[in-house]
C-alpha cells in the first residue's frame, strides 16, 4: 500500500497564513507533523536564532463551520451575520497555542463562480493558559459547564462570544484575532 499524506483544510489554510505572517526571511518556518495521529498539536513553528540555535512552538487548531444567523424576530434582539460553534474540548498540554478557525464568504448571496479571495477566515489565537482559563469559564446560564461555545461577527473588524459565557455579556474577543496577536508567537519564538 502506498502511503498517503493528507492535511485538513483548516490546517493547510492556517499553515499558509502563518508562513505569510511569520516569513522565512525573518527566520520562521512552519512544520507539519508527518503523522496525522500526532498527539496534541497540528502544526509547529520554528525560529532560527542568530546564535545558531532554534526555538519551537506547537499549535492546535480547532475549526468550526460558520453559520449565517437567522434574522431576529424583534428589533431589539442583536444578532451577528455569522456565528461559529465549537465543541468544548480538553486543552492539550502539548500545544503552546490554540487557533480557533472559522471560514466565511465575503459576499453572502453571491451565486456565480467565485475565486479563493471570496472566502475570509475569522481565526482567534489563544495561549495554552488562556485557553484553559476560557474552557474553565465556559458555562451555561445555570452554571454547569457548557458543552459548546461560539463567537459571532458581522465582518472581520469585531468578534464577540455568543455562547459559553454564563452571563451572556457578549465578551469582546477582537483583540484575540490572529493578525492582532501574531506578535505573541513571534516574541515567544524570539526569546
Amino acid at each position: 500500500m502506498d502511503p498517503i499524506f493528507t492535511l485538513q483544510w483548516p490546517e493547510a489554510f492556517l499553515a499558509d497564513r502563518l508562513q505569510k505572517l511569520l516569513p522565512k526571511s525573518e527566520g520562521f518556518s512552519v512544520l507539519v507533523p508527518a503523522s496525522r495521529q500526532e498527539k496534541g498539536f497540528d502544526l509547529a513553528l520554528i525560529k532560527r536564532l542568530p546564535n545558531g540555535k532554534s526555538r519551537t512552538a506547537t499549535i492546535q487548531i480547532k475549526a468550526s463551520r460558520t453559520y449565517l444567523s437567522k434574522p431576529p424576530k424583534r428589533e431589539s434582539t442583536k444578532r451577528f451575520l455569522f456565528e461559529t460553534w465549537f465543541n468544548r474540548f480538553d486543552v492539550p498540554k502539548e500545544a503552546d497555542f490554540i487557533l480557533l478557525f472559522g471560514l466565511y464568504p465575503m459576499v453572502v448571496n453571491q451565486t456565480k463562480s467565485v475565486n479563493k479571495n471570496w472566502y475570509r477566515d475569522c481565526t482567534l489565537l489563544f495561549t495554552f493558559e488562556e485557553m484553559k482559563e476560557f474552557m474553565d469559564s465556559c458555562r451555561t446560564v445555570g452554571g454547569p459547564p457548557d458543552r459548546m461555545f461560539g463567537f459571532g461577527f458581522n465582518d472581520h473588524s469585531e468578534v464577540f462570544q455568543t455562547r459559553g459565557d454564563q452571563k451572556r455579556g457578549g465578551k469582546d474577543f477582537t483583540s484575540h484575532l490572529l493578525e492582532n496577536r501574531i506578535s505573541l508567537i513571534a516574541e515567544c519564538l524570539s526569546t
